[in-house]
């Protein structure tokens, strides 16, 4: 008889990814994300609409496109990172994986540090111009004055955000994977 536990549930999240109430933020950020897509599609579509059958396009969706999709892939870059969607190539990691598991963790670990590391300062980099973004709207905008505009430090403070909730998943990930590094070699 097989041993329930060591049959992974379909629904569960990969071993190696750590859940709890930072998995559910990084989630209700997705889910943001994905219901301001739904809402750009309206958006665009209304604007076509608008433009080709009423000979009234919609201000400012160019703009709002713009400023739309560099919110929404920060808002989503954490939950990419924690569902084992972001692009890498693993031809090495599933060869460590068969022939020297502990080193596959391992450097899992460390690549997942250095990418922890390196989007913190980022983000030490970055919380200036969010700063000063929102101190000065009137020099930080997006569009045509007198046309359309958009401040952009809401922009800025989803980038930030979304900056920070990945590095904190990054840094996760490689606790489980030096977690894990010690359970193989045990």
């Amino acid at each position: 008889m097989a041993d329930e536990a060591a049959i992974p549930r379909e629904d569960a999240p990969p071993p190696t990814v750590p859940s709890g109430p930072f998995a559910r933020i990084i989630g209700a950020m997705n889910a943001v994300g994905t219901l301001w897509i739904i809402g750009l599609m309206l958006l665009i579509n209304a604007d076509i609409f608008g433009r080709s059958f009423l000979n009234r396009p919609i201000a400012g969706v160019p703009e709002l496109v713009a400023f739309s999709i560099v919110g929404i892939v920060f808002l989503q870059l954490a939950h990419t990172l924690r569902s084992g969607s972001m692009t890498r190539s693993d031809v090495l990691l599933n060869v460590l994986e068969r022939r020297a598991p502990r080193l596959r963790s391992a450097l899992l670990a460390i690549f997942h540090l250095v990418g922890g590391l390196l989007l913190l300062m980022i983000a030490w980099k970055f919380w200036p111009s969010v700063v000063a973004a929102f101190q000065h709207p009137e020099r930080n905008f997006m569009g045509n004055p007198g046309f359309f505009t958009v401040p952009q430090w809401p922009l800025f403070i989803l980038v930030f955000l979304g900056i920070v909730a990945t590095a904190v998943q990054f840094l996760l990930i490689a606790w489980s994977d030096v977690r894990s590094a010690r359970g193989i070699a045990r």
